[in-house]
């Protein structure tokens, strides 16, 4: 079994890891405005539609919209 430390330590690193895959990143899709690369804006928020789509942004020209997860 693992120490208390132990498991909040992982914790705690796991959490940061999550964190950081909520932040925005490039997605690799060329943005239809500009042709710069658009970014996932909340990668962890999902829009409940069919299909599932995510809200996108560029960083370039300011572009929003959405892409099919």
């Amino acid at each position: 079994m693992k120490s208390l430390n132990e498991h909040n330590n992982l914790a705690f690193k796991n959490h940061e890891e999550l964190r950081k895959l909520n932040e925005p990143h490039p997605n690799g899709i060329k943005c239809p405005e500009c042709e710069g690369e658009l970014w996932d804006s909340n990668p962890c928020r999902v829009l409940c539609s069919h299909p599932p789509k995510l809200n996108v942004h560029c960083p370039k020209c300011n572009y929003k919209g959405y892409r099919i997860k």
